[in-house]
């Protein structure tokens, strides 16, 4: 449009150059008002003119002239204008939300070609790349928000042409923890103000964090419907995990290692085979096969690893592995679970006191300097002075003090009087116990024990409380173990026996399975720290007279084991050395993993051996020999040490007490971490020993594989959504579903420019140019 032409229409505002005029009225009339008004314009200009003394062709001129003047002006009270079209769109929102946590690595989906399920990740990638154009290219009136989320939330990059058909570049799913809810918080808070058509959700619905009614609420409020999309199967399809391992963190290397491993079965319905690996060597070092059922949601075995044969020299930190083999599993992360045990590589230090020569004693002793895996000291009190001590390392006279009795690693405290020791040697069993990590050993007798250690020094290490005067059960007794016996790896007795118990030693008939002597403990009276590793039970088996036979318990940092009877000698009868060896070397190799680093004058504690993220780590650093004259410092340091070698953490542990000192500190790293003495003449004294744990993640989104689609389909229904199967059998991508689901609730506002043109040149003109052409004419008629 020149100058010249907006000039002539008046034209200021509108922008140069402008395309897409158009006429329009600022007073629009209705059709039938413009038929009135040229009717009523030429009704009027024939009229005018219907008398002029004229000829015909002037009048009719004169009447066309002020009928077009009269509809001018009609026109200029409509008001013409020319406009400019625009308008404002303001695009609808849908925001897709799309599960990385690492339960999308989870085999339970379509079963592909290779005949294996496909991963949930797998589905999501198909999902994406079947998704019809409207999602790459949604147009004008809509905007696509793509995010990730698993703990967090990230917004998803736009895909290149090499990304297939996929509309965005997913990254890998690597998120420990899925957070639905605070991902759906995140939608709202990206949209607010904004029309939102409905937030689209990948997700198998497992997540710690489900949205609350707030959330709920706050959608159904932004009429923004969720439609889902579940991954995975709907049903369990069936996954074994190891749940637990609990394992001793010491052990002698030749030493029989019980390590409990508690199984989580989810459904599945056959037999896998659990072995126990040595890391370094690769050795399995044992095995088991267990038949799954399907209805059992825990499973508990126990291996048995001995981690060096007699050529074997082995001392030190070992990682074992506890690994679950077989077909390929729904969740191969969780088929596997490691730790970490210190391993010495000497005899078992055993001091042994009796008071008489009784027939425990007898076999007891001579077991003890049977065994070449014992170092054992055999001190017979009432024996006469000329008496020679027995044992593979006897002893002319009793210890006096702790460093004396630190030297063993177990104490045996058999049928003698408190008074037989001193309150002094009292207290020093009592301190090797309870800080140095020392076991003890208390044998049940007709005539001293417990009864004469009633208030003495050691009175509070006997696992049960009241009286110490114990009655004698009036019958004969079976022994019998419990469940907390096979989960410590104790009176396995036979291999070959169903849970290690041999069926002779539940059967009366067999007079030698029989214990004639057994002390009676009420099972109310048993401490709420110990543990009843076996029953004595009457012949006929009635399960109510049952009363403890071998108690264990904790004290400090040792344990106390109490045995209410003095006849086991009696099992040789059966089977030889058989049983009752294996009842004697299991017990007290279980005392005596808790005393092998007792033979060191510093001793460093970590734990626990496995803490989650976030969690505080205990460690403390005790002198348990002061006779060395030290100079005791007021603080120790010591170094956290991550897998390659990086000092992480310097800590600094204060004193608790002359001899002990203690700290906390919350690793923020997962993985290993070894734990060592930084102080260089501290650490000579630990033996340059290092303490490691495991710091993991505090919810393991594969420990537990199963889908939550009544999850996803509740949270539809609440926010007036709907459920998608990826699969409908229509041929359809279920995107495409999804996209004809959602409304469009774009915005779409006219701002056009507009400029009137009846105030222009062009419009005065014209009325000029018809008053002047009237106005003429009426002249000429009037000449004529």
């Amino acid at each position: 449009m020149s100058d010249w032409t907006r000039w002539w229409l008046g034209i200021e505002d509108l922008p140069v150059g402008s395309e897409g005029l158009r006429f329009v009225w600022e007073h629009p009339f209705a059709g039938w008002v413009w038929l009135l008004a040229i009717v009523a314009a030429a009704g009027l200009g024939a009229w005018s003119y219907r008398r002029l003394d004229a000829p015909d062709r002037l009048r009719g001129v004169l009447a066309i002239t002020r009928t077009v003047l009269l509809l001018v002006l009609v026109a200029c009270i409509s008001g013409p204008m020319l406009e400019l079209p625009r308008e404002r769109v303001e695009p609808d929102w849908v925001a897709v939300l799309v599960d990385r946590s690492r339960s999308m690595g989870i085999r339970d989906g379509e079963m592909g070609p290779d005949g294996l399920r496909d991963r949930r990740d797998t589905t999501i990638r198909k999902v994406l790349e079947d998704a019809g154009s409207s999602w790459s290219d949604p147009g004008e009136t809509r905007r696509l928000l793509w995010l990730g989320f698993d703990d967090g939330v990230v917004e998803l990059e736009a895909a290149s042409g090499e990304e297939g058909g996929s509309p965005v570049r997913i990254p890998d799913a690597e998120g420990w923890r899925t957070r639905l809810g605070p991902a759906l918080d995140e939608v709202l808070r990206r949209t607010a103000g904004r029309p939102v058509s409905g937030v689209v959700v990948l997700s198998d619905g497992r997540t710690d964090a489900p949205p609350d009614r707030e959330v709920i609420r706050r959608l159904a409020a932004a009429a923004a419907p969720v439609h889902v999309v579940p991954l995975g199967a709907a049903e369990p399809v069936g996954d074994v995990a190891v749940d637990t391992v609990s394992a001793p963190r010491r052990a002698f290397a030749r030493d029989a290692v019980p390590v409990v491993v508690r199984l989580e079965n989810r459904g599945r319905r056959e037999s896998v085979v659990v072995e126990l690996v040595d890391d370094a060597t690769g050795r399995v070092l044992d095995g088991s096969e267990v038949v799954l059922d399907g209805e059992s949601d825990q499973e508990e075995l126990v291996l048995s690893a001995t981690p060096g044969t007699a050529d074997d020299i082995l001392e030190g930190s070992r990682r074992w592995t506890v690994r679950i083999t077989g077909e390929d599993d729904l969740v191969p992360e969780n088929d596997v679970a490691s730790f970490t045990i210190d391993l010495v590589d000497r005899p078992l230090r055993v001091l042994y006191i009796e008071g008489g020569p009784r027939w425990e004693y007898r076999y007891l002793k001579n077991l003890l300097v049977r065994e070449p895996s014992i170092e054992s000291s055999v001190m017979l009190l009432s024996a006469d002075r000329d008496f020679a001590q027995e044992g593979n390392t006897p002893l002319a006279r009793l210890p006096r003090d702790v460093s004396e009795f630190a030297r063993f690693d177990l104490i045996i405290l058999g049928d003698l009087p408190a008074g037989f020791l001193t309150e002094g040697r009292q207290e020093a069993i009592r301190e090797v116990v309870e800080r140095r990590g020392g076991g003890l050993v208390l044998v049940g007798g007709p005539r001293s024990m417990p009864e004469t250690w009633e208030g003495s020094r050691l009175a509070d290490l006997v696992p049960f409380t009241g009286g110490f005067d114990l009655d004698r059960r009036a019958e004969p007794a079976m022994a019998a173990p419990t469940e907390i016996s096979e989960r410590l790896g104790v009176l396995r007795l036979d291999d070959e026996a169903p849970g290690g118990w041999p069926s002779d030693l539940s059967d009366p008939t067999f007079g030698w399975s029989q214990l004639q002597w057994v002390q009676r403990i009420d099972p109310e009276r048993v401490k709420l720290t110990a543990e009843v590793l076996a029953t004595a039970e009457p012949a006929d088996g009635d399960p109510l007279d049952a009363t403890p036979l071998v108690i264990s318990m904790r004290y400090g940092a040792g344990q106390v084991l109490y045995i209410a009877t003095d006849e086991i000698w009696r099992w040789r009868y059966g089977r030889g050395e058989q049983l009752y060896e294996r009842f004697w070397v299991q017990l007290l190799r279980l005392l005596g993993r808790e005393a092998v680093e007792s033979d060191v004058p510093v001793r460093l504690s970590v734990g626990p051996d496995r803490v989650e993220l976030g969690r505080p780590v205990l460690l403390t650093v005790d002198l348990l020999d002061e006779s060395l004259g030290l100079e005791v410092p007021e603080t120790v340091a010591i170094d956290a040490v991550d897998e390659q070698g990086t000092v992480v953490k310097t800590l600094e542990l204060s004193a608790t007490d002359v001899a002990s000192w203690s700290g906390s500190w919350i690793p923020e790293r997962l993985g290993r971490l070894e734990h060592r003495i930084a102080d260089p003449a501290l650490a000579v004294l630990s033996g340059d020993r290092t303490v490691s744990i495991e710091v993991v993640r505090p919810d393991d989104e594969l420990r537990l594989a199963d889908s939550d689609h009544d999850l996803l389909e509740s949270l539809a229904t609440d926010t007036a959504g709907a459920v998608h199967a990826v699969r409908d059998g229509s041929g359809r991508s279920v995107l495409d579903r999804v996209a004809e689901a959602l409304p469009n609730r774009a915005v779409i506002t006219e701002t056009p420019l507009r400029e009137r043109i009846w105030t222009s040149p062009l419009f005065f003109l014209v009325i000029l140019l018809l008053v002047t052409i009237e106005w003429s004419g009426r002249r000429l008629g009037r000449l004529d």
